[in-house]
Order: C-alpha cells, then sequence, then structure tokens
C-alpha cells in the first residue's frame, strides 16, 4: 500500500470455502512479551468480535462496531466482503488497495494486542525481504495524535503506526520499513500459518513502540484498522483472510 498512507487500517479479503477447510488448531505467536505462564491473565480494556454478523449489507454492519470502508474497500468488484463460520472474511479479486478504518478509539494503559485470524490466499510473491510488500491482511494500531511525515510530498503525515500482518517468508518479529513512514511506521510479521489455519497472535505494544521508535512514553491507542494490499502481487492480485476478534490488553 503507500506504505501507511492510511496508517492504521485493515483490509481483509473474502472467500467462498467449505466449512470443514477452516481448520481448528491455534498457535500463539508472542513478540517481546515474558512467556504466556509467567505473566498474569491479562485484562481486555477493548475488543472487536466479528462472530455476530447478523445479515445484511456488510458495510451497515461494520459501521456498528465502529469501522468505516475507505481507498477501494468501497468497491466489492475489487474487494469483496462476506462472512464465514464466525469470521470477517475480504477477497481481493484485482490489483486493490482498500482499508477498514476505525479512529474512534482513545485507550491508553494499553500493553498488549491478540488477534485471531488466519490466511486463505497469500499475495503471489509478496515478501517484504523483496521489497514486494503487499499482505492478504494487516492490522494497524495507531499511536496518539501527533503527525509523523510521511517521507513523501504527495502523502500527509500521520500518527506513528505498527502494521502486523501474517506472512510466507519474511523474518518473525522483524520490524520492517515500508517505501515510506520510515521515522513512524514498522512492519512486522507473526506467523507462517498454511492456508486456512487459524491463528492466535498476541504482540507486545509496549515494547515494540518504545523499542522501534526509541520512546520512553508510550502514546494512547487512537485507532485500529484493517488494510490489503495486492498491488505488486501476481495472479491478478488474488488474495483472501479472516479474522475472527481483536483485543487490547492492559
Amino acid at each position: 500500500m503507500a506504505r501507511g498512507a492510511y496508517a492504521v487500517l485493515v483490509g481483509i479479503f473474502m472467500v467462498t470455502a467449505s466449512s470443514d477447510a477452516w481448520a481448528a488448531r491455534h498457535e500463539v505467536a508472542t513478540t517481546g512479551a515474558a512467556p504466556p505462564a509467567e505473566r498474569r491473565v491479562p485484562t481486555i480494556v477493548w475488543s472487536v468480535d466479528f462472530a455476530d454478523y447478523p445479515g445484511g449489507p456488510m458495510e451497515a454492519w461494520l459501521h456498528t462496531k465502529g469501522f468505516r470502508l475507505e481507498h477501494g474497500a468501497e468497491d466489492p468488484a475489487a474487494l469483496a466482503l462476506s462472512h464465514k463460520a464466525g469470521a470477517l472474511v475480504v477477497e481481493a479479486k484485482q490489483p486493490v488497495r482498500g482499508f477498514v478504518v476505525n479512529d474512534q478509539i482513545k485507550r491508553a494503559q494499553v500493553s498488549a494486542i491478540r488477534i485471531t485470524w488466519g490466511i486463505i490466499k497469500y499475495p503471489k510473491d509478496a515478501s517484504y525481504e523483496r521489497q514486494v510488500n503487499n499482505e492478504a491482511l494487516m492490522v494497524y494500531i495507531s499511536f496518539g495524535e501527533d503527525d509523523v511525515p510521511s517521507g513523501h510530498v504527495l502523502l500527509p503525515a500521520r500518527p506513528y503506526f505498527i502494521g502486523l500482518f501474517l506472512c510466507q517468508e519474511e523474518r518473525l518479529h522483524m520490524p520492517y520499513t515500508g517505501k515510506f513512514f520510515h521515522e513512524g511506521g514498522r512492519f512486522v510479521c507473526l506467523g507462517h500459518p498454511p492456508p486456512y489455519e487459524t491463528v492466535t497472535s498476541e504482540f507486545d505494544l509496549r515494547t515494540a513502540f518504545q523499542t522501534y521508535f526509541d520512546q520512553a512514553d508510550v502514546p494512547r491507542i487512537s485507532a485500529i484498522s484493517l488494510g490489503v494490499d495486492t498491488f505488486a502481487s501476481g495472479e491478478g492480485g488474488a488474495a483472501a483472510a479472516y479474522i475472527h476478534r481483536i483485543e487490547l490488553l492492559e
């Protein structure tokens, strides 16, 4: 995507699949945090669960959860949104850059994020290692309200952000930079699951922010968004992923 043009969004793809193809196994990926057995049970301070789809227009349902569609996500011919087996699913049908944005979140004292999600189809040839910066699903977390320069005259400044995704070949927990937003954005792969394997990834936001941006004080969470970008991918930009829930932990 225009790396951070919208620092906090996550786009999701949608695909039709038989219900028995969705694996039940879960794995946990932790980053920058003590092993789960050594920590107290965390308090969930904010969450969104995509299991309760009642039917009807997807956009209207997402609005009830505080999300809006932007920059390509509004076009179902390019990015098809639907619901399957308790998850929000999105299918990129062509090269697309789209976002599902929630900027109504104002949460301080957040230490970590937990995401339950999976991949249906990875974008062909996508690799931050080879600078093909595409992903089937990215969860963006924005920090604070202060804008950080994009590094490009045509891209507006945005608050600090960290984008989390699942990948095929990137190094796990490596804070990659994109083409822009080098000062204020990082992209981190949390796992290499095969298609249809649901995983739960837990990521230490506080430690990551302090380390990546060399700052002791961590601003409050100001937005969480979903984003998809397949503009540089092969096979006509086709890709798909799904997400069950996102939780912010104290």
